[in-house]
């Protein structure tokens, strides 16, 4: 896909409707830069793929649902009657963040998507939506949390699709960063190293050409690829010493801060689920016996920036806390 100057311009806009949200004062100039961000989206969908059309619709009219909703809980706010406001917000928000039970319009259009296309959504295109429910400060997100992260790390282990799984990984870390949704530091740094272990994920998994899981046993390239898809693998599992598990200790640690045990309990179990489709992802890939080539065209230091950045930034990021 050319980066054309349409596409430049488009992006330029999403990016101001991200930090308009973020930025404002007021719910009027925050539906603006949600809008702003959808409609600069929606572009960005179009592929080869004859029903990417229907999966830009799609994606159309769930957001301007979640818009709709949230302009009539600011009316609601308006004339004064503040019983409904709360949770029809909430539940605007949770449609737009594609959270559960809200999840499956989600699945149904990131098959048709570009790789590049849906790390846009899975990460940037979430922060205004996360902003707006810190702000609302709600206290009713028990519920959606705890389906997230039950549906996220169950329903995944039936996928063969490598972007339904991503999804599926979303949703789960979606019900985790909403755990932090009080402290918006950890909620920032959570989102910051979940989207620097998928952007490393999708780099391989895009150089590799990998749409389903079984075609990682017959794929043709170097051992020292395949150790890098690995490691990211386990990274977005939530492994020690990789990336993936200090965001995880993070929230584990908001928790047990909390004193919400019930919640630590089945997000360590849910934890399990989650590695273990992963684990099943990364040993399809390296202990299966495939041919492979003495080249490869992909940058040995591009390799060697995301194996560097998985194994010392954990340890690097803990001596960083210690310090200070």
């Amino acid at each position: 896909m050319l980066f054309n100057s349409t596409k430049l311009l488009l992006t330029n806009t999403m990016m101001i409707g991200v930090i308009m949200t973020i930025c404002s004062n007021n719910w009027i100039s925050m539906w603006m830069g949600l809008e702003m961000s959808l409609l600069s989206f929606i572009p960005f969908m179009q592929t080869k793929n004859s029903i990417s059309s229907e999966s830009m619709i799609k994606y159309f009219i769930m957001q301007s649902v979640a818009s709709t909703m949230l302009l009539f809980s600011v009316v609601i706010m308006l004339i004064g009657v503040n019983m409904m406001n709360e949770m029809i917000m909430s539940m605007a928000m949770l449609i737009k963040l594609g959270s559960a039970p809200f999840h499956n319009w989600v699945l149904m259009i990131i098959e048709t998507m570009n790789y590049y296309t849906m790390f846009s959504m899975l990460t940037i295109l979430k922060l205004p939506p996360l902003t707006i429910m810190y702000q609302i400060n709600t206290k009713m997100l028990i519920i959606p949390i705890l389906m997230g992260m039950i549906m996220g790390a169950v329903f995944c282990l039936n996928q063969s699709s490598m972007r339904k799984t991503l999804g599926y990984s979303s949703i789960y870390n979606m019900s985790l960063m909403l755990i932090t949704i009080n402290s918006y530091k950890i909620m920032v740094i959570y989102m910051v190293l979940y989207s620097t272990s998928l952007i490393m994920l999708i780099m391989i998994v895009k150089h590799m050409k990998i749409n389903f899981i079984n075609q990682m046993m017959l794929n043709e390239h170097n051992n020292f690829l395949k150790i890098n898809l690995w490691m990211n693998m386990l990274s977005m599992g939530g492994f020690p010493p990789l990336i993936g598990f200090l965001s995880k200790m993070l929230v584990i640690q908001f928790i047990l801060h909390k004193m919400e045990y019930m919640l630590a309990f089945v997000l360590l179990t849910t934890s399990m689920l989650v590695m273990m489709f992963y684990m099943r992802m990364a040993f399809t890939s390296m202990i299966s016996y495939s041919s492979f080539k003495k080249w490869s065209n992909y940058s040995n230091l591009t390799e060697m920036t995301i194996m560097t950045l998985n194994l010392t930034l954990t340890p690097m990021l803990i001596s960083l806390t210690v310090i200070f």
